[in-house]
């Protein structure tokens, strides 16, 4: 009888410790500022717009998105750049040194028939590769 209790013990510790080797935390990936902050940590590798939300702190009530430069546009081709507006907070309106939104990317002539779902995502592909020139990384 002890000799099948002491088999019973050692498939239970076995089994616990695999289950103990299973459940340790995988990686995760952590995004630093160029100073070397940590500014977020992903569970899995963040997309772009992740990214770019941890990055430029974009909150619930912010906006970020395509919106066309008219500054930039040439002719009849619409420039598009990746804009961040941000939200009211507190019932105050947001107080900018400049006013109007925040320009996350470089400029993109785009013509007629350009699927939007192709522009999101290569003005968010810009704007990260901003990101990393001015010196954020991505860690992990």
């Amino acid at each position: 009888m002890s000799a099948c209790l002491a088999q019973f013990d050692s498939l239970l510790s076995r089994r616990r410790a695999v289950g103990n080797a299973t459940t340790t935390p995988r990686p995760s990936h952590t995004l630093r500022d160029p100073w070397g902050e940590p500014v977020a940590e992903f569970s899995r590798f963040p997309s772009d717009l992740e990214l770019l939300k941890a990055a430029h702190r974009v909150r619930s009530d912010d906006w970020i998105g395509p919106l066309a430069d008219d500054a930039q546009s040439r002719h009849l081709h619409a420039a598009w750049r990746l804009a961040l507006l941000r939200g009211d907070r507190h019932g105050q309106a947001r107080v900018s040194q400049h006013p109007g939104p925040q320009w996350l990317s470089a400029p993109r002539v785009v013509r007629a028939g350009e699927r939007p779902a192709d522009l999101r995502r290569a003005l968010y592909a810009a704007a990260v590769r901003q990101l990393w020139q001015a010196g954020w990384k991505l860690v992990g």
